[in-house]
């Protein structure tokens, strides 16, 4: 529940700073407000980060076997849905107010609206979900190793010790499967941030209509929606191995020339419409199921926090860079852009294959702790039998 109240603090707080265009580039108030934005918007990543370890770790526990694949389709479902909601609500402020008057203030009003559904996510987490029975079980039993005559200061340094302790043991036992998660979790990252978030200011920028760029952006998210189900039920068909890796070799093959068509016409709806809308959503929705890949990668007792960092680093590390990185690279080459999508597609197809390398060498124990079969088909599963 940190991670939801963290979320909500640091998203509903980017509606109150004060910004230099309002107060004067120069003032305290100004400045004190890049600096305070900067803070939020690292804290709101590292709990989305957090969140995201919690609620995978949690759908994959409680889920059916048969059905994980289409059960973890809900956290892309939601997620498009935020999405496509942050859209409409800035349309509709941009369309009412202007341009110029959403740049002064209109532009709080969407992160002050997050207060409800934020509200209401922290109250769902208080009230209303139980832990997992897996982790319920591992819970007791360290309770029964505990030594109930140990005194409450000796407890609570021993507590301290073991959180230590753990925290080390989880960085040498698990280093492997954080490089595999992060790996898996590339592809989709630079995706998301470097194909749909900065492709779509590129159109902007390119003259692309803004309320057909709107329209179209929108009709992505609500796409994706649609087709979440139907590639989760190819995960729990063929594996979240497989389908992962199919997304990453579909996004190493088409990312460089969905990026040059969008780039030759970008003003032409119907190519925004084809490329943008169904091109970059079938790209994007086959990836969807790397929330199941890295949760399978760890056992219950370290899962959310294997999932965290993995999802943390490929994130943070290559999904927040990666507008940065496709804007530099149009410095060198027309082509950069779509070479980005491209590699981080390539990176995570290496990653996949590796894996199974690794696994049958017996580098890692395991690349499924729940459901090992299917996990790449007929090719490989997740675990080595005998």
């Amino acid at each position: 529940v940190i991670t939801v109240i963290g979320m909500l603090a640091a998203t509903v707080g980017q509606g109150l700073l004060p910004t230099p265009r309002g107060w004067g580039e120069e003032s305290f108030a100004g400045q004190l407000g890049l600096y305070m934005l900067f803070i939020l918007r690292l804290a709101q990543g590292l709990c989305t980060g957090g969140e995201i370890g919690a609620v995978s770790t949690y759908i994959t526990e409680v889920a059916a076997r048969r059905s994980m694949g289409r059960c973890v389709a809900f956290i892309s479902i939601t997620a498009n849905l935020g999405f496509m909601f942050a859209r409409e609500v800035i349309w509709a402020f941009q369309s009412r107010i202007g341009e110029e008057e959403m740049l002064t203030w209109g532009w709080r009003w969407p992160f002050l609206l997050a207060f409800i559904p934020g509200v209401i996510s922290v109250t769902g987490r208080l009230f209303c979900l139980k832990e997992t029975e897996l982790f319920e079980q591992e819970h007791v039993a360290l309770l029964e190793e505990e030594d109930e005559e140990v005194l409450v200061k000796e407890e609570r340094s021993s507590e301290r010790k073991s959180t230590r302790r753990h925290l080390q043991e989880f960085a040498c036992t698990h280093f492997v499967e954080v490089l595999i998660g992060t790996g898996g979790v590339i592809s989709f990252a630079v995706f998301q941030y470097g194909g749909l978030v900065w492709v779509n200011s590129f159109l902007k920028k390119h003259g692309a209509p803004v309320n057909y760029l709107m329209m179209a952006g929108t009709c992505s998210r609500l796409l994706q929606m649609i087709l979440a189900f139907p590639v989760g039920w190819l995960a729990d068909l063929y594996g979240t191995a497989f389908v992962t890796l199919a997304g990453a070799l579909v996004q190493t093959a088409a990312g460089l020339p969905l990026f040059l068509a969008l780039e030759a016409e970008p003003t032409s709806v119907a190519n925004l419409f084809v490329t943008y809308t169904f091109g970059y959503s079938f790209v994007a929705v086959l990836q969807f199921t790397i929330y199941l890949y890295c949760a399978e990668l760890f056992p219950t007792a370290v899962r959310t926090l294997g999932v965290g960092v993995s999802y943390n680093i490929g994130f943070g590390l290559f999904g927040g860079f990666a507008p940065l990185l496709a804007e530099a690279s149009l410095e060198w080459s027309p082509y950069g852009p779509g070479l980005l999508l491209s590699l981080a597609g390539f990176v995570t197809v290496v990653t996949i294959v590796g894996s199974v390398h690794l696994l049958e060498h017996g580098k890692v124990e395991k690349l499924a702790h729940i459901r090992p079969r299917p996990y790449l088909a007929t090719w490989a599963d997740g675990d080595v039998v005998g």
